[in-house]
């Protein structure tokens, strides 16, 4: 039996405990597990046993990362998306400058020249719509076309501060495409700690 195998009981063990050098450790000898078919001081914890069998049914569920073909047209149609919401979130905004003070709308007459308001409203329609469907739901509307979801290191829907830090990713130039050239996915993949896998 090696040590992979003994984690197995270990891990749900209420006698282990963690130790910086040698990983986890019995607390009744301070060393890591040695037998070698079954523990005899070995006392469950079902709480821990169920965490364990959930992380490897959620690890089995999740395991095919969702190819490049699919994260190509994720790419495509969110880019799309993200216009539209731009378009939607403008439309919005002109409204209410209509209602509340519509002097400002002058901000508009010559939006295409105004460098700087096209980027904000770029940059609040993309970290919105990002925001928005993978916050709540973990996967954006191109996600949900493909048949594929984002994940966290450990199977689980990620936190609002991972989706955050994986919305601001986006705006490194070419991170939209560098899944295209590297196995373990795209910059906002690897920095966030997340990966697009298959719906099963």
């Amino acid at each position: 039996m090696n040590r992979q195998d003994r984690l197995k009981f270990c891990k749900s063990c209420t006698r282990q405990r963690f130790d910086k050098e040698k990983g986890i450790v019995c607390s009744l000898t301070n060393a890591p597990a040695a037998f070698e078919v079954e523990c005899t001081m070995y006392n469950e914890n079902s709480e821990l046993k169920h965490e364990m069998e959930m992380f490897a049914i959620r690890n089995q569920m999740y395991a095919q990362e969702a190819d490049k073909v699919k994260r190509f047209l994720n790419y495509l149609i969110d880019v799309v998306c993200v216009y539209a919401f731009m378009f939607i979130l403008t439309f919005i905004l002109g409204i209410i400058l209509a209602i509340v003070y519509p002097s400002a709308l002058n901000i508009f007459q010559d939006a295409e020249n105004n460098v700087v308001l096209n980027y904000i409203l770029f940059f609040s329609s993309t970290l919105g719509y990002f925001m928005l469907f993978e916050a709540t739901t973990g996967k954006t509307i191109g996600k949900m076309l493909t048949g594929t979801k984002v994940i966290d290191a450990n199977g689980n829907k990620p936190d609002f501060k991972t989706i955050l830090i994986r919305s601001l990713c986006r705006f490194v130039p070419f991170d939209g495409l560098s899944f295209l050239f590297a196995d373990a996915g795209g910059w906002h993949d690897q920095w966030s700690k997340t990966k697009v896998v298959d719906i099963p």
